[in-house]
């Protein structure tokens, strides 16, 4: 039970650590691309963390399985070059035991990533593709031209405004808008922005105005003041649906007997088995001669790892294609590869008992 904790907190530790460097790292690279495209003018600067934030599940989902993967090799190989697997050998531990050892976090990790390829990240897409539509800079500006009055709804409602900040902040906004009863209201404001909802409507949020509100065959004026106030402009955002088969709900891939749907479901699926059989491939891997250091065996186990995965996206094309049937689909590699990493583990089990035999009769 001591090994078994020590195993356990090492492995867990160092795939934290991994992770959130990995995760440091994509992160990075995300906040200089959507940077890059908020200043040139295509999207609002707030959506950069939106977009981040929305993509997040997915980015750990993939690096889960890489993440425990460098675990393994690394914690593994630390304690190889140390000595100290070598003498928990010695003590009677064999290579299944420690199989076993890595099978707890492996599984912990396995029903996490289950949920979130399955049930987080199809949601996640969907919202992503929703936060890509309403944040792209809207269209209302482009009909708004500073220094211009522009109608909408038939000349019912008109805007002005003097000047547009590069930010999309208006500046000096004028509101006309005729009522159903034949009255009007007039809005001004110093400042304001477009907003998009969700649903594709398109509103004016201004700040700091004064509304006056006229009616037919009344003298008097309401007149008031406010701090921020939403004024709805009839141009509508097409928002649309999105087509991404990675946005499809897993339960509408599973009654489902098309080629592209089954490719998806089994790709979904891969994610958590990757974790197991990546233990495998990484374990397998790890093994040391003595004075050995102990990254040596990153490099060649990295090439499987890569293999491995080159050949699930080999085969999730040509299950989408309708190259290979859904049986075979992607499973035949998951197989193929834990049961070559299984028998080099049992041949390494036989090769310590065997020792240990020669030892005792001599």
């Amino acid at each position: 039970m001591i090994l078994l904790r020590y195993l356990n907190r090492e492995l867990v530790n160092m795939t934290m650590a991994i992770i959130l460097i990995l995760l440091l790292i994509v992160i990075s690279n995300m906040f200089v691309r959507y940077l890059s495209i908020v200043s040139g003018g295509n999207i609002e600067a707030d959506a950069v963390f939106k977009m981040i934030s929305v993509m997040l599940p997915k980015y750990i989902a993939y690096l889960l399985p890489i993440a425990f993967f460098f675990a393994i090799l690394i914690v593994y190989g630390k304690m190889f070059a140390n000595n100290e697997l070598t003498v928990t050998f010695a003590c009677g531990t064999s290579w299944f035991r420690l199989l076993k050892f890595i099978m707890i976090p492996a599984l912990s990790l396995f029903a996490i990533e289950l949920i979130l390829t399955l049930l987080v990240l199809p949601k996640m897409d969907q919202n992503y593709f929703l936060v890509q539509k309403t944040t792209t800079k809207s269209s209302l500006l482009s009909f708004i031209q500073p220094g211009k009055i522009t109608p909408f709804s038939d000349g019912k409602q008109v805007v002005y405004t003097k000047s547009t900040d590069p930010d999309g902040t208006l500046h000096d906004i004028f509101i006309y808008q005729q009522k159903p009863n034949n009255g009007s209201t007039i809005i001004t404001a110093p400042t304001g922005y477009a907003e998009t909802r969700p649903d594709g409507n398109q509103y004016l949020v201004l700040k700091n105005g004064y509304f006056y509100d006229a009616k037919p065959g009344v003298a008097e004026v309401q007149k008031g003041h406010f701090t921020e106030a939403t004024q709805f402009i009839p141009t509508k955002v097409s928002v649309g649906y999105n087509n991404s088969i990675e946005s499809v709900p897993t339960s509408e891939l599973i009654n489902s007997n098309e080629p592209r749907y089954q490719a998806e479901l089994q790709w979904r699926l891969s994610f958590p088995l990757a974790i197991l059989v990546s233990s495998l491939i990484a374990l397998a891997m790890c093994k040391m001669r003595p004075r050995q250091s102990r990254y040596s065996k990153i490099i060649p186990a990295l090439i499987v790892f890569i293999l491995y995965f080159n050949l699930l996206s080999l085969s999730k094309s040509w299950l989408n294609d309708g190259n290979i049937p859904s049986w075979l689909g992607l499973w035949w590699v998951h197989i193929v590869f834990a049961g070559i990493m299984l028998l080099i583990l049992k041949q390494y089990n036989g090769r310590i008992f065997e020792e240990k035999t020669k030892e005792v009769n001599t």
